[in-house]
C-alpha cells in the first residue's frame, strides 16, 4: 500500500471526495437528530380584560425566564398608568351613577350626613382653573352610555340573557337625589384634594408624583362614596386591579418603587400587538406561543397565525358573567366570551386541534357572588348561587358550544395570578400538548 505521500493525483482526488461523502453524511445525520426536535405552536385567544397576558408572565416565570430590569420599568410605568386610568374613571363614574362624595350606602341619606363625611376638610365648589395643571382627554370607554339623558334607558329591566341593568333601588336613588340636592357636578362642594382630581378628564403627572397628588389619590379611595361607587364597577369599564393598586397608592407611587412579580402580574398593559414567546418544554421540544389582542379590533390580526396550530389555549374570564363588554356596552362580556370560542371552536380549521379554556379570575368570580346573584344575567341558571354549581353551569355552557364530537375539550378553573394554582395548571397543559404532538407525528 502507497503511504500518503506516494498517493496519485487520481488517488488524492477520490480521497478528496471520499472525505467530502463523509462530512456530507455526518451533516445529513445531525440534521436528521435534529429533525426528531419538534415545535409546538400555541395560540392564546380570548376577548379583552381574560387574562391572557398574565398567563403568559406566568410562563416566563415557570421558564425561569423572568423580567428584565427594561421590563420591569416598563411594568413600574403600567402601574402608575393604571392608578391614574383608574382614578379617572371612577371620577367620571361618581357624576355618570350620579353619586355624591361622602354617599354612605348604610346611613339616613340625608344631605347633613354627606357634608358631615367630608369634615373636617374644606369644601370648595369645583373650579375649572384647577385645570392648568392637568391635561384633558375624552371620557374612558364604558361610561359614556351611563350620562347625560339616557338614564331611564339604562334602567330598563333584563330581558334577554346577559343584559346588564343599572342599579336600581333604595340606596342608588338616594345616592341620586342627594347628588343633584348638592348641585350635581359642577356646582356641589368638594374637598380640596377631590377638587385636584376632578379637575380634568385625564390625568398626566409623569412618573414623579408631587406630595399633593399623592395624598388626594389616597383621600380619594377611602370616601365612602367613592367605595360606593367601586361596588357598582360592573355598571361601567374598571380595571380588575383598581383595588389592588388605590388601596396602596403610596407605595406603588413613591419615587423609589420597583415592582415585584405580584406587582408586574397585576398590572394591565392593553395587548395591540402579536408577541411570539419560545419556551423549552424538554430537550427536543419547544413550545412557542402567540398572544393576540382580545379586542374585537385586534382580531383580525388573528388569521395569519391560525396556520400549523397544535392546540389553543381560550381564556374566558368566568367573573365576567355580570359585566358589559368594552366594545359593544350592550353586550355581556360571558356573553361575548362564549359567541367568540364558539366561532373559533367550530372554525373548520380548527376541527382537530385541542381547546385548553382557562375559565379565569375565580377568585373575582366568588367574591361576586354574595352579592351577584348568576341568575339575573343567566335565568337558565336554576341552581344554587354557590362556587360549586356556577363553575358547573358555565363550563357546561362552554362544552355545549362545540360541533365536533371528536374535539378534545380540557376546562380548567383558573387564577392566573396566583401562581401556585396556575403552575399546577400549566404543567398539566404542557403534558397535553406534548402527548398530542406526539400523537400527531405517529410516536403514540
Amino acid at each position: 500500500m502507497c503511504s500518503g505521500g506516494d498517493l496519485s493525483p487520481e488517488e488524492k482526488a477520490r480521497t478528496a471526495q471520499s472525505r467530502e461523502i463523509d462530512k456530507q453524511l455526518r451533516i445529513e445525520e445531525t440534521e436528521a437528530g435534529k429533525s426528531e426536535s419538534f415545535i409546538v405552536k400555541l395560540l392564546l385567544l380570548g376577548a379583552g380584560e381574560s387574562g391572557k397576558s398574565t398567563v403568559l408572565k406566568q410562563m416566563k416565570l415557570m421558564n425561569g425566564a423572568g423580567f428584565t430590569p427594561a421590563e420591569i420599568a416598563n411594568y413600574r410605568a403600567a402601574i402608575i398608568s393604571n392608578i391614574i386610568t383608574c382614578v379617572e374613571t371612577l371620577i367620571n363614574a361618581m357624576d355618570a351613577l350620579r353619586i355624591p362624595y361622602g354617599f354612605k350606602p348604610d346611613s339616613d341619606h340625608e344631605i347633613s350626613n354627606v357634608h358631615a363625611s367630608l369634615s373636617p376638610m374644606p369644601l370648595v365648589p369645583f373650579d375649572k382653573s384647577t385645570e392648568s395643571i392637568l391635561m384633558s382627554q375624552s371620557l374612558p370607554r364604558g361610561i359614556r352610555s351611563l350620562k347625560g339623558d339616557d338614564t331611564e334607558t339604562s334602567k330598563k329591566s333584563v330581558k334577554e340573557e346577559g343584559a346588564i341593568a343599572r342599579a336600581d333601588d333604595h340606596i342608588s336613588r338616594a345616592a341620586e337625589r342627594m347628588y343633584e340636592e348638592l348641585g350635581g357636578s359642577e356646582n356641589q362642594p368638594y374637598p380640596p384634594e377631590i377638587t385636584i382630581l376632578k379637575a380634568s378628564e385625564r390625568m398626566l403627572f409623569g412618573l414623579d408624583l408631587n406630595a399633593s397628588i399623592l395624598e388626594a389619590i389616597k383621600y380619594f379611595w377611602s370616601d365612602t362614596g367613592v367605595q360606593y361607587c367601586y361596588s357598582r364597577s360592573n355598571e361601567y369599564q374598571l380595571m380588575d386591579c383598581c383595588a389592588y393598586f388605590l388601596s396602596d397608592a403610596a407605595k406603588f407611587l413613591g419615587p423609589g418603587f420597583m415592582p415585584s412579580e405580584m406587582d408586574i402580574l397585576k398590572a394591565r398593559i392593553m395587548t395591540t400587538t402579536v408577541t411570539e414567546s419560545n419556551f423549552k418544554v424538554n430537550s427536543k421540544t419547544t413550545l412557542r406561543v402567540y398572544d393576540v389582542g382580545g379586542q374585537r379590533s385586534e382580531r383580525k390580526k388573528w388569521a395569519p397565525y391560525f396556520q400549523d396550530v397544535k392546540a389553543i389555549i381560550f381564556l374566558i374570564a368566568i367573573s365576567s358573567y355580570d359585566q358589559v363588554c368594552m366594545e359593544d356596552e350592550s353586550m355581556n362580556r360571558m356573553v361575548e366570551n362564549m359567541n367568540l370560542f364558539a366561532s373559533i371552536c367550530n372554525h373548520p380549521m380548527f376541527k382537530a386541534t385541542s381547546m385548553i379554556v382557562f375559565m379565569n379570575k375565580i377568585d373575582i368570580f366568588n367574591e361576586k357572588l354574595a352579592k351577584s346573584p348568576i341568575s339575573k344575567y343567566f335565568p337558565t341558571f336554576t341552581g344554587q348561587n354557590s362556587y360549586e354549581e356556577g363553575t358547573a353551569y358555565f363550563s357546561n355552557r362552554i362544552t355545549e358550544l362545540n360541533k365536533y364530537p371528536e374535539k378534545s375539550i380540557y376546562i380548567y378553573f383558573t387564577w392566573a395570578t396566583d401562581t401556585s394554582q396556575i403552575s399546577s395548571v400549566l404543567g398539566t397543559v404542557n403534558s397535553i400538548l406534548l402527548g398530542d404532538a406526539l400523537m400527531n407525528m405517529g410516536m403514540l
